[in-house]
């Protein structure tokens, strides 16, 4: 499968999930956070249009109602950002801009890999 079929049916799939998350009231889970930040993935390996992976971003803030929504998406976002870059050859600084970009204030600052998912 080539690389642009395989980021076509990436984003339809993302599109569809992005409706269905919607109308979910339980918390963010893990696949709920890989597939909101898939865009910002696109984003960082290809310099694309950032707009898709601000949706993803700032879906996943207002999904951050509680500490333990908090806690929970930083949880995730630990175990996924190691993958995401390493896999994707990522420049981590980039993902570090990213809330800033979307206009997003989060509650905790992203300056590692391991970040402290306590607060």
């Amino acid at each position: 499968m080539s690389r642009i079929s395989s980021l076509t049916d990436t984003k339809l799939i993302i599109c569809t999930l992005f409706v269905l998350i919607g109308f979910m009231d339980a918390a963010v889970t893990c696949p709920q956070v890989s597939n909101a930040l898939v865009p910002c993935v696109t984003y960082m390996a290809t310099r694309s249009s950032f707009g898709h992976c601000c949706t993803g971003i700032k879906q996943l803030n207002a999904g951050a109602k509680t500490t333990s929504d908090r806690q929970n998406i930083c949880r995730c976002l630990r175990s996924l950002a190691g993958q995401f870059v390493r896999r994707h050859r990522l420049d981590f600084n980039l993902a570090k801009k990213l809330p800033a970009m979307c206009n997003v204030n989060i509650r905790y600052s992203i300056t590692t890999l391991n970040p402290d998912c306590s607060k």
